[in-house]
């Protein structure tokens, strides 16, 4: 008896793991929109990782956004399945923009409190040698 119970807690916790493993992001990931067609500048490299422990609200950055607030989770979907390469009647911001107004916006804001903050000007994040295929 004692060996079953062991086994069942020994399977959930085999479970538990490997779907937080499924759910995780990559430490580093690179931007890359085909939304955006060729890129006129250097992809970026975005450390996840380091951003998710200093930001642990998720909905910080993913984001499902209407005009009246922040409504939840947007975590598994693509910038690109709300925001176009150019603005529209439906959403006013564009790919472009979300990610420039996203990051600069909040490396601004941790800047203005005195805390360690990223960049803010286009080469210090459009840098030569990351790459990827898009998505």
């Amino acid at each position: 008896m004692k060996r079953v119970k062991l086994t069942a807690i020994l399977i959930l916790v085999l479970a538990f793991a490997a779907a937080g493993l499924a759910l995780a992001q990559d430490d580093d990931m690179v931007i890359n929109s085909k939304a955006l067609g060729e890129h006129a500048r250097p992809l970026v490299k975005f450390a996840h990782a380091r951003h998710s422990e200093k930001i642990p609200d998720c909905t910080t950055c993913h984001h499902d956004f209407s005009p009246t607030g922040n409504r939840g989770s947007s975590e598994g979907q693509f910038c690109s399945d709300c925001h176009s390469a150019q603005p529209t009647a439906k959403n006013s911001v564009s790919l472009v923009m979300a990610f420039h107004k996203q990051c600069k916006e909040c490396h601004r804001f941790a800047a203005g409190k005195g805390q360690p903050s990223g960049p803010v000007m286009c080469g210090d994040c459009h840098v030569q040698g990351a790459t990827t295929a898009q998505k």
